[in-house]
Order: C-alpha cells, then sequence, then structure tokens
C-alpha cells in the first residue's frame, strides 16, 4: 500500500510539474497588427495617361507584442514611409513577381528601422502585404 501511495505521488507530482512548465513559458505565437487602411498609388504620369493603380493592404509580423503595440503607436509614420515607398516605384517593376518580393522586403527593412529608431526593438519578424491589386 505504502508503494502504491509513493508511485500515486510521484505520478501526481510528474503531472503538476508538467503543467507548470508547459505553461509557465512565454507565448511564441506570431502576432500580427494590420493596417486597415489600403495604400493606393496612382501611375497616371507613368502610363500614357492611362488609369493604372495599385493597393496595397499590409500586415505586420512579431511574436513580441511590444512591437505591434509600437505599431500601433507610431502608425502615421509608418504609413507615411510605406506611402513614400509605394510612390517611389515603377508601374513595370510591381508588376513582376520578383518586384513585388523586392518590395515586400523593402517595406520590411524600412519599417524595422521605425521599430529601431522609435523604440530601440527591431523585433520584427515580416512585413506582408494581404492585398496586392494592379488595375
Amino acid at each position: 500500500m505504502k508503494n502504491l501511495l509513493n508511485a500515486l505521488v510521484i505520478t501526481l507530482l510528474s503531472f503538476i510539474s508538467f503543467a507548470s512548465y508547459a505553461g509557465g513559458g512565454q507565448s511564441t505565437l506570431p502576432l500580427y497588427y494590420v493596417i486597415e487602411e489600403p495604400f493606393t498609388i496612382n501611375f497616371l504620369r507613368q502610363s500614357d495617361e492611362k488609369a493604372r493603380y495599385l493597393q496595397i493592404k499590409v500586415a505586420l509580423k512579431s511574436s513580441d507584442p511590444a512591437i505591434l503595440t509600437s505599431a500601433e503607436s507610431n502608425l502615421p509614420m509608418i504609413q507615411d514611409t510605406l506611402r513614400i515607398l509605394f510612390a517611389e516605384q515603377d508601374m513595370d517593376t510591381v508588376k513582376s513577381l520578383d518586384g513585388r518580393s523586392k518590395l515586400q522586403e523593402e517595406a520590411y527593412q524600412r519599417i524595422k528601422a521605425i521599430f529601431e529608431e522609435e523604440t530601440g526593438n527591431s523585433n520584427l519578424e515580416a512585413v506582408y502585404f494581404t492585398t496586392f491589386l494592379w488595375q
């Protein structure tokens, strides 16, 4: 009976230890901040006066909640930086898959630089274009 009781206590302590270990760690699930307002760029001057538009919606990814809080508090700076970046683009470049990938990487670098400058935190993991419409 004593051996059974010891085995039961050891098993119970094992479960408690495992549960506190599994639940006590910091969450590493990715978090997202979606910039609700889409960016719309007019390429009228580059397109022989034909109406050409690019519309992009952007989301930021990080496992660090402080980055998402920083994104909200620095949203005007992020939006301005992205508008400038998108307006600098060449119409023919953004139509290609390679051009879109380079634009996405440049957006990531510029936003990450904002976080580093404003907060000293550069834990931004990715920038996603959740909408990328070319017309």
